[in-house]
């Protein structure tokens, strides 16, 4: 089990290195404040501090398990895929279909998938974080997200 945790901890590690060295080639502070390098680079370092951390306490301090128990039985390993499935869906349907409905049906779809709990919990929680985040982001704070391509559906004010 240790040398599975100390394998992800330097997976992440390495993926902090890239993320970091790559912020360091982007704008770090502009005249209006900081730039695009600024918070992956301090996110990166933050990440890789706390991965190194984790490393060094598995080291000193191992933890009892086998390996086998880090691999999720079958129902796991499906909830696993339908995740990473319904994320790459997401991104593929957003421009076309618009942030709105796309998230509801994404959140909705993660909802009854890995949720346990009420259909009038999981809508309201759908229905808040698709069309109210859309409504906050557009109205309130005047940041675009994509609106529907789709005729019949833009006509909708989707």
């Amino acid at each position: 089990m240790t040398r599975v945790h100390q394998a992800a901890s330097l997976l992440i590690i390495a993926f902090c290195s890239w993320v970091g060295i790559t912020s360091v080639q982007m704008t770090y502070y502009t005249s209006i404040g900081p730039g695009p390098g600024f918070f992956p680079f301090w996110l990166a370092l933050i990440m890789g501090v706390l991965s190194a951390i984790w490393f060094i306490q598995l080291w000193l301090r191992p933890l009892p398990g086998s390996a086998m128990d880090f691999v999720p039985n079958r129902a796991g390993c499906i909830r696993v895929v339908a995740l990473i499935l319904s994320a790459l869906i997401f991104g593929l349907v957003l421009e076309k279909v618009g942030f709105s409905l796309s998230m509801f049906v994404f959140l909705l779809f993660l909802l009854i998938a890995l949720g346990r709990q009420s259909i009038m919990v999981t809508l309201s929680v759908s229905l808040l974080g698709s069309f109210g985040v859309y409504f906050l982001f557009t109205q309130y704070l005047k940041v675009p997200l994509p609106a529907a391509s789709i005729g019949f559906i833009s006509g909708l004010g989707f």
